[in-house]
């Protein structure tokens, strides 16, 4: 036990319950603070070097604690406002996001009826013919080879079209 355990520490206890109302005073003080950090600060007397809290004055205790709660609360407000816009920025590239997929769905939908070739429909009725015939020859696939090969020639007049289509 001894005097290792028995040091001084400050706690600091924050409720994230209660919200915060910052008074005109206390703002003024923490743009005094920020202000009063850009210039020169003389090196406050760290822990060690600190007199015992027995012979430090009320108003130095005063100072240092509202120097402190001053410093808290702007990161705290900092925080809270980096949080927000973080929020707004997902929400906006989120409902972006959804209308471009709408609308890359709609042009999908327009397009695909209004392109379609005599040898789409038949490569699908092809398709269909060849997922019957391997129902119904389910232990033996091999007696499905010509729908196969009907299927695949079709594939490839497809193929060939979609080349074509994409070089004009």
């Amino acid at each position: 036990m001894g005097a290792a355990n028995s040091k001084e520490e400050r706690v600091y206890v924050y409720a994230n319950q209660i919200p915060l109302g910052l008074t005109p005073k206390l703002e003024q003080g923490l743009a005094k603070a920020s202000s009063s950090q850009a210039a020169p600060v003389a090196a406050e007397p760290t822990h060690k070097d600190a007199a015992p809290a027995g012979e430090m004055n009320s108003l130095d205790l005063a100072r240092l604690v509202d120097e402190e709660v001053g410093k808290e609360l702007a990161r705290i407000l900092e925080k809270q406002q980096m949080d927000g816009l973080q929020a707004k920025e997902r929400q906006a590239s989120s409902a972006e996001m959804l209308s471009e997929m709408r609308d890359i769905a709609q042009q999908i939908n327009n397009g695909s009826a209004a392109t379609r070739s005599a040898a789409f429909e038949k490569s699908i009725d092809a398709r269909n013919r060849v997922s019957e015939c391997l129902r119904d020859n389910a232990d033996r696939p091999l007696n499905c080879w010509k729908a196969v090969g009907d299927f695949r020639a079709l594939v490839g007049v497809l193929e060939s079209e979609h080349v074509a289509s994409c070089r004009q």
